[in-house]
């Protein structure tokens, strides 16, 4: 598989090869690499230092802590085998070797709130370079489906998922953190397993589109607008984002700023998240 890959690639394009699992990846499947180098996801209790240093003379280059969260009592009622000082620990110590650290954070867990999240969020600003974030999904058979059953465990909403989502990426964004990814990617039969939560197939979308609407609201009452109509101006790729799901942000600034009309326009001399308000009568 490995020379099927170096065959296709661009003559000279870098290979990488990242390894997602709660163990790091034994001796044969290093060697198997034939030298190129890698990333491992892995869970933190699993990875020794010495592991992690004899992985490195291997090739590894980066590695992705399954956190999960830094608050103790979710990661206590999830059954999770590690505290977050350990998370703390390893995190520092794996910079320390000179390896590129992220992490996974999960939203809604039991015994935790959007205030936990925003503080996870903090935390992990402090430590890492990227970040994945993950609402929590109730799968079918399992505890969770139990609890949720029963009226124990309350999934977060969509709309939920999205405001602690955009909240937490302000908080590592301004770090510098790349958020790599929100949410989990759907396969071919959906989220297969999972029976209620926060289920969206782009739910990154939902967060980015929230975010530009916080944007206009701003710059919309900074202008001091009411009443007329407005000509709201952004890139190309943006214009669905402006409008909103359902064109949901258009029925809302309209409301809020008591607008006859709201036109959206591409101008491609903006760049993806920038925005230009034009009173057009």
């Amino acid at each position: 598989m490995i020379e099927h890959y170096r065959t296709e690639r661009a003559a000279g394009a870098p290979l990488l090869v990242r390894f997602f699992g709660g163990e790091p990846p034994n001796d044969a499947q290093v060697e198997a690499l034939g030298g190129l180098p890698f990333e491992i996801r892995v869970r933190p209790d699993l990875l020794p230092r010495e592991r992690a240093a004899e992985l490195q003379r291997q090739g590894l280059q980066a590695v992705e802590l399954d956190a999960h969260t830094f608050h103790r009592p979710a990661l206590i009622e999830a059954g999770r085998p590690y505290s977050p000082d350990l998370v703390r620990q390893m995190s520092r110590t794996l910079r320390g070797m000179g390896l590129r650290v992220g992490g996974v954070l999960t939203i809604g867990l039991p015994r935790s709130s959007h205030e936990t999240c925003l503080q996870d969020a903090a935390e992990a600003a402090q430590l890492w370079s990227t970040v994945r974030l993950h609402p929590l999904l109730v799968l079918r058979h399992s505890r969770l489906r139990t609890w949720h059953e029963q009226g124990l465990y309350a999934p977060l909403r969509v709309g939920e998922a999205v405001t602690t989502v955009l909240e937490m990426m302000h908080i590592l964004e301004a770090a510098g953190v790349t958020v790599t990814r929100v949410g989990m990617q759907p396969g071919p039969d959906g989220f297969g397993k999972a029976v209620a939560g926060p289920r969206h197939s782009s739910l990154r979308e939902l967060v980015e589109a929230r975010r530009v609407r916080e944007t206009l609201m701003a710059q919309l009452q900074a202008a001091g607008i009411r009443g007329g109509a407005v000509t709201l101006r952004c890139h190309p790729a943006d214009i669905s984002r402006v409008k909103g799901p359902l064109q949901q942000h258009i029925r809302d600034f309209r409301a809020r700023f008591q607008l006859d009309d709201v036109f959206v326009r591409a101008d491609d001399t903006l760049v993806r998240g920038t925005f230009r308000v034009e009173i057009t009568s």
